[in-house]
C-alpha cells in the first residue's frame, strides 16, 4: 500500500497546503481519499493515474473537500481519455443528491459517458473490496453526517479522519493503524468545534496507538506555533506534517 497526500490545507490558499485529497495505490486499484478543489490537477503533476480511478471516498460534504469530484466526473467522460471501466464513489447519506443537483447545475456535464457511475451511500459499515477491505465510522463533524475511513489490505491498515473533533469513534478507526492520517485545523488556542488542535492530535493518536501518525488539514492560522511539541506531549511515535505531496510507503 502506498498513498500520496494531494492536499494538506483546507479551502483558504496557502503554499504547499492546498484543499483535502489523498491518493491510495491498494492491491490492484487506485483509490482516492476525498476530491478538495484543484484534487485533479494534483493527481496530474504528482504523476499518478486519474483517468484510472477505480473508487472514491467522500468523508463530508464541505467543498474542500468534495468540490473536484465533478472536475473528475467531467474529465473521465471527455472521448479522449476513452474510460469504459465503472467508477464507484462512496460517501455519506446525501450522496446521491449531492450528484444529482451537481450534474442539474452543470447542465448534464458530469454524467458519465461510456462507463458506469455507481454512488454508495455509507455510515458504519465495512465493505469488502477486492483484496482489502473498507471500514467507515461516523465523525464527529456537523450535521452532514461525517465519515471517516479505514483502508486494510495486505498486511497493513490507513486510516483518515476527514473532519472531525474528539470522539471515541475517531480512536477506534485508529487503533493499532499503520498510518493514522488526522485533521488538525487550528492551534489548542484557537480550539475551533467539529476539528482538531495539535495537543488533541497527540492523545487520540495516543489512545488509538497507531504507528505512524500523519497530521494534514491545517488552516493559514498556525504561524510558527510548534506543532510537534503540542503533539510529543501525549504521542512518541513516528509523526510527519504532511505537505501537498508527501508520500508514504506501508
Amino acid at each position: 500500500m502506498r498513498f500520496v497526500i494531494l492536499g494538506a490545507g483546507t479551502a483558504i490558499p496557502a503554499t504547499a497546503h492546498s484543499p483535502a485529497g489523498i491518493y491510495v495505490h491498494i492491491g490492484r486499484e487506485h483509490v482516492l481519499l476525498d476530491a478538495g478543489a484543484g484534487t485533479l490537477q494534483r493527481l496530474q503533476a504528482a504523476g499518478l493515474p486519474w483517468h484510472q480511478l477505480d473508487r472514491v471516498f467522500l468523508t463530508h460534504y464541505h467543498l474542500d473537500h468534495c468540490l473536484d469530484l465533478a472536475s473528475i466526473l467531467f474529465a473521465l467522460r471527455l472521448p479522449d481519455v476513452g474510460r469504459r471501466k465503472p467508477l464507484m464513489v462512496y460517501g455519506p447519506p446525501g450522496l446521491t443528491r449531492l450528484y444529482r443537483q451537481l450534474n442539474t447545475a452543470f447542465h448534464g456535464w458530469i454524467a458519465p459517458r461510456g462507463f458506469r457511475l455507481i454512488l454508495k451511500e455509507v455510515s458504519q459499515t465495512t465493505v469488502r473490496l477486492p483484496g482489502y477491505a473498507v471500514q467507515t465510522r461516523r465523525m464527529r463533524h456537523d450535521d452532514t453526517g461525517a465519515v471517516g475511513y479505514r483502508l486494510t489490505g495486505q498486511g497493513r491498515s490507513l486510516a483518515y479522519s476527514g473532519d472531525t473533533d474528539v470522539c471515541e469513534e475517531v480512536v477506534e478507526l485508529g487503533r493499532h493503524a499503520d498510518a493514522f492520517i488526522l485533521e488538525c485545523s487550528v492551534p489548542d488556542e484557537r480550539k475551533a468545534a467539529g476539528h482538531l488542535t495539535p495537543s488533541e492530535c497527540g492523545r487520540l493518536a495516543a489512545a488509538a496507538r497507531c504507528r505512524h501518525l500523519i497530521l494534514t488539514h491545517f488552516y493559514p492560522v498556525f504561524q510558527g506555533d510548534d506543532i510537534r511539541g503540542r503533539v510529543r506531549r501525549a504521542y512518541q511515535g513516528r509523526l510527519t506534517l504532511a505537505r501537498d505531496f508527501t508520500r508514504v510507503i506501508l
